[in-house]
């Protein structure tokens, strides 16, 4: 597409990204209608085919039929025309239009167009990028910039101790957690993967065919050639800003989980010497302890056998002394009895009380010796038990801090590598589904582009022009129920289907909006469908009344079906010719210059034949 094809369209200008003309074109739309108007389409006939191809073009059959023998060959031409008239009549005269609209449509050009998507080889990786050259589709790209990488740095120097990495990690977690801003890459033509709507393209890709079309029109790109080189060239430089980003991150990364391991390793020797050390300490107390125990025992167990015998002392005195009062007593009685001195008795007996008395005092005093040396002892045992204990404390708390920082750090570790992480997940998340669109497609290794078909009608009225879109289709496999019921109550169950669902509920309604809001895209479909109208061709009612009756046969229609519609064209068109519009067998708006033969029996050639 970088120099003009024989008979194919010319491409579009450079456009802005909102859909608008660039201004730089400097061109009106009546300038764009006039452009496209002159732009040349390809034209064929029943029997003879359209020119040439270029060989690295290819073109993608509409309504392909599957024998059963595997092969593949569109559906006969007539069939086709009639099946799309039919499905344009029905969108036309469709109750929920009516009812909604209030007002009446007057179909005003149908035709098959072509939609152009560019292959763009060379693509990063050895991929292959494919354009929607119409610019129907945008895709957004982001790229999250870079953080500061010289904060790293301090973390990095091994001379820093544990505590000082563990601040810095502490501060650089939420440095990298933070999105540091990010750069908007907005591609005009990219397909949505999800859905996966160029999967569906692609796979149509090996149904091709000529167009069958007397009047096949053939989409211009909305920009040249070079500027989708030069999109291509940006995603390439977008691919290598990732690359780098992801290296640098990965490098980082991997020293800081280098500085991480090597830490902790020595952090987890640091603390196993700790613990041995500590037991070593602990064990050395207490048999320092047991030796000052069992010195105090031995000291203390001689003082309480002097204490003991002190108190067996007393108490042998004060037996004696009990033994001597009570025979002072007797003597003393028998003294009085026998009237004589009982004094020294008496004596003897009060000297005998008062030995009692201090032998008790000396055993009680022994006793609560006995006490204070046991309490001493105890206090001392306590206390040699208690250097052991605090120092077992101190060893646990030492431990206990340890492994309070060494938690801390590997949390600290932890929040820091998952930030770099979720730094390299998002860009390769980016990256991903930017690379995404460049698709590994040998089978279009020498193709420039593909034509994508689509038939289209615009349809007039008091409040303006509606463009209906009609996506590649398929035989439809049965009628089933539903075509049953609406052929009881009068509708048309048509033989095709969109070949895929994404064609219907994705494709369909996203090209008809787009004809909806871009002047662009709207001015030059609506002139290149009233270029290529089927409607104008000089065999355009005995084609219909072709494969109307081949619909009928088939069962697809009624008799009077097939009756009313061929009627409501004849009639049309002679209103059209009525009003001014071009009658049947002129050359329409855009189209070559030469005439059409209006006899049906004479050969039909394309313009420029031979």
């Amino acid at each position: 597409m970088a120099k003009p094809r024989k008979g194919a369209s010319a491409k579009a200008d450079a456009a802005g990204e909102d859909g608008s003309i660039h201004p730089s074109t400097k061109e009106t739309f009546d300038e764009l209608a006039d452009r496209v108007a002159k732009a040349e389409p390809r034209r064929g006939s029943i029997t003879q085919p359209p020119p040439a191809w270029e060989p690295d073009e290819v073109t993608v059959g509409f309504a392909m039929v599957a024998e059963p023998s595997g092969e593949l060959h569109e559906l006969s031409e007539p069939t086709l025309l009639a099946t799309i008239l039919l499905a344009v009549e029905a969108d036309r005269r469709g109750i929920l239009n009516r009812v909604a609209a209030g007002f009446e449509e007057e179909v005003d050009a149908v035709a098959n167009l072509y939609w152009p998507f560019l292959i763009i080889h060379g693509a990063p990786g050895g991929g292959t990028a494919i354009f929607d050259g119409t610019g129907v589709w945008k895709r957004t790209f982001r790229y999250t910039r870079m953080p500061e990488m010289e904060a790293v740095q301090p973390l990095l120097d091994p001379e820093r101790t544990p505590a000082e990495h563990l601040a810095r990690m502490k501060a650089l977690a939420p440095h990298f957690s933070r999105e540091a801003g990010a750069e908007v890459l907005t591609v005009e033509g990219f397909l949505p993967l999800d859905p996966p709507l160029l999967f569906d393209v692609l796979s149509q890709s090996r149904f091709r065919s000529d167009p069958q079309s007397p009047h096949a029109g053939f989409l211009p790109a909305r920009h040249k050639l070079d500027w989708y080189d030069e999109e291509l060239q940006r995603m390439r430089q977008w691919l290598e800003r990732f690359e780098v980003d992801l290296r640098m991150l990965a490098e980082v990364r991997g020293k800081v989980d280098g500085l991480v391991q090597a830490t902790q390793k020595r952090l987890d020797e640091q603390y196993r010497a700790r613990q041995a050390e500590g037991r070593a300490t602990v064990e050395a107390a207490a048999a320092a302890a047991e030796t000052e125990i069992t010195e105090l025992e031995q000291r203390h167990h001689a003082e309480l056998r002097q204490q003991l015998e002190t108190i067996r002392q007393a108490r042998s005195a004060a037996a004696h002394g009990q033994a001597a009062v009570a025979t002072a007593d007797t003597l003393a009685f028998r003294a009085t009895h026998r009237r004589g001195d009982a004094a020294p008795h008496q004596a003897r007996g009060r000297q005998a009380q008062a030995t009692i008395r201090t032998a008790n005092r000396q055993a009680e005093e022994s006793r609560r010796e006995m006490e204070k040396i046991h309490d001493r002892q105890r206090t001392a045992q306590e206390r040699a038990l208690d250097k052991v204990v605090q120092l077992e404390e101190r060893q646990a708390q030492a431990l206990a801090q340890e492994e309070l920082f060494r938690d801390e750090y590997g949390a600290a570790a932890s929040d820091l590598l998952q930030s770099l992480d979720g730094q390299i997940a998002a860009r390769s998340t980016q990256k991903n589904l930017l690379e995404g669109y460049f698709l590994p497609l040998p089978s279009l290794a020498s193709v420039r582009v593909v034509w994508f078909p689509l038939w289209m009608a615009t349809l007039r009225s008091s409040k303006g022009l509606r463009q209906v879109v009609f996506p590649p289709m398929q035989v439809r496999a049965g009628m089933g129920i539903g075509g049953t019921l609406k052929r009881l109550f009068g509708g048309i169950v048509l033989p095709l289907e969109p070949r895929t669902e994404r064609f219907d509920k994705v494709l369909r309604p996203t090209m008809e909006e787009a004809l909806a809001r871009d002047p662009w895209l709207s001015a030059a479909t609506q002139e290149l469908t009233r270029a290529a109208d089927v409607l104008v061709d000089p065999d355009v009612l005995q084609r219909l009344q072709e494969g109307l009756g081949e619909l009928r046969r088939q069962g697809w229609i009624t008799p009077k079906q097939e009756t009313d519609i061929l009627r409501s064209y004849t009639d049309r068109l002679h209103r059209r010719a009525q009003r001014g519009g071009p009658t049947i067998g002129a050359v329409p708006t855009g189209a070559r210059s030469e005439i059409y033969p209006t006899d049906a029996s004479a050969p039909r050639e394309p313009p420029g034949a031979g």
